[in-house]
């Protein structure tokens, strides 16, 4: 425990501004980076098909982050994409949750080879 003085108050005030300004930075980066996921258009996964429109296996959220990495390279958490499940040729729709506020949606293609 520590006497409040107005040297200290001052000090907290300057440490409360500066944390606020990193939480703020960190909440525009995750903006930037929704932005540039949003623009990017479609990713492309090519997976071996069987009969019709189904594929073998599913599409998974490691194979989101790898594309995403082969692509644009950037590193993404594999814990913040949410996908359907996958298990057909198609387009879908996956979330990356950047920030508590912010939520990338990008569009998968999904086709057999």
């Amino acid at each position: 425990a520590q006497i409040v003085t107005p040297l200290l108050l001052k000090e907290m005030k300057i440490e409360e501004e500066r944390i606020e300004a990193e939480k703020k930075r960190v909440k525009d980066e995750a903006q930037q980076l929704a932005l540039i996921f949003e623009t990017v258009g479609a990713f492309k996964v090519k997976r071996k098909g069987g009969k019709g429109k189904q594929i073998f296996g599913t599409v998974t959220a490691q194979d989101l982050v790898d594309i995403i990495k082969a692509q644009l390279q950037r590193d993404v958490d594999k814990r913040i994409v949410s996908l359907p499940e996958i298990r057909e040729t198609g387009e879908y729709i996956a979330e990356l949750k950047l920030h508590p506020e912010v939520t990338a949606r990008v569009r998968l293609n999904v086709y057999a080879n």
